[in-house]
């Protein structure tokens, strides 16, 4: 398994984003360096796991690689922080990276590229084989709103408050080729349209489906990149160990009758306007549910699971998490306090390893 957390840059002295992301990669130690990586905008920057056995191996490489970074950032008068949206600052007054790839990017894309400056997670689960890839990539579509709705942190947007608790996803969903994949029912039937647009000159490479989960035959994993990014590290955990936890249940299971693409755009919705407190068509039985109940449902059938896959006390931080809830619900409850943008970042901040 990897893991991805694209990350913001954030000036201690007004919060605001700055670009100070190629001086800390340039910068960075010797053994975080091959794994610190270029985002759109300057003030941006991603840190990847190497490839892990396990999610301990995960749990020490980002504990290690995101405290070298923030004494990096801290030097230079900023920090890093773990939501996917910054409150105030405006997407069009960032610096792009001056890299081919971003450059034509935002060529393309214009004043829908201006606007965009998010940072997600991404969780890459290892598979044995295509047709068990496949198979698990067909069986998470149901549940990518309940992954979403586990990870919210986007409830503000250049200034104002949004409606929603994921705007992050509704802003990715402008993008081509971006949001709610299809289903696939053969690996031939992928492999087939991935050669089409190759041909035709739509993608350079599959990297350019921006799709919410995606099959990386290049690393023989299921990529989930739904998520915004937790803004506290023990939520971070829980969510990747309950992605992983998922995965291995279902990929050992005769599939349900599936779910019609428009449905589970639905839960999609709910989540990222709702957040944890929206709902969902529960694939199993088809009934509408809401995104609390099915996680603590699943959270007590997981309990010999996670022993298998060692991860039973990162999945044991779900409990918490669902009791909490995600960190949109605590940016939001400090606004309604009173709380400016700036104290909202700052608490956040301050709060990530608590």
């Amino acid at each position: 398994m990897g893991v991805e957390i694209e990350l913001q840059t954030i000036s201690t002295s007004n919060l605001a984003l700055i670009p100070l992301g190629p001086e800390l990669i340039k910068s960075a130690p010797a053994f975080l360096r091959p794994f610190i990586k270029p985002e759109a905008y300057q003030s941006m920057l991603e840190i990847v796991t190497p490839v892990c056995r396990n999610l301990s191996e995960v749990e020490v490489f980002l504990r290690k690689g995101l405290k070298s970074l923030e004494e990096l950032a801290l030097k230079r008068g900023a920090f890093l922080l773990p939501i996917s949206l910054h409150p105030f600052s405006q997407a069009k007054k960032q610096k792009v990276w001056k890299k081919k790839r971003y450059l034509k990017i935002f060529e393309e894309l214009q004043l829908v590229g201006r606007r965009f400056i998010a940072q997600g997670l991404h969780v890459h689960l290892g598979m044995p084989d295509k047709e068990t890839a496949l198979k698990v990539y067909n069986l998470l579509r149901p549940y990518l709103p309940l992954f979403l709705a586990l990870s919210t942190s986007s409830p503000f947007y250049e200034g104002e408050e949004t409606g929603f608790h994921s705007y992050r996803s509704k802003l990715f969903e402008v993008l081509p080729l971006a949001g709610l994949p299809r289903s696939f029912s053969a690996w031939e039937e992928y492999e087939s349209l991935v050669n089409i647009l190759l041909h035709l000159r739509i993608i350079s490479s599959p990297r350019d489906l921006w799709w919410d989960i995606r099959l990386k035959p290049e690393f023989g994993t299921v990529e989930v990149r739904i998520c915004d990014v937790p803004g506290r590290f023990r939520d971070l955990l829980a969510l990747v160990a309950f992605i992983q936890t998922l995965a291995y249940f279902l990929s050992d299971r005769k599939p349900p009758p599936g779910l019609p693409h428009e449905i589970i755009a639905f839960g999609k919705w709910q989540a990222a306007r709702h957040g944890l407190d929206g709902s969902f068509v529960d694939p199993e039985d088809l009934r509408r549910k809401d995104f609390l109940s099915v996680a603590k449902d699943f959270l007590s059938k997981f309990k010999i699971l996670s022993l298998e896959l060692g991860n039973e006390e990162a999945l044991n931080l779900l409990s918490v998490l669902l009791k909490e809830k995600p960190v949109s619900f605590r940016m939001l409850a400090l606004f309604k306090r009173g709380a400016t943008f700036r104290e909202i970042i700052k608490t956040i901040q301050e709060e990530f390893w608590t």
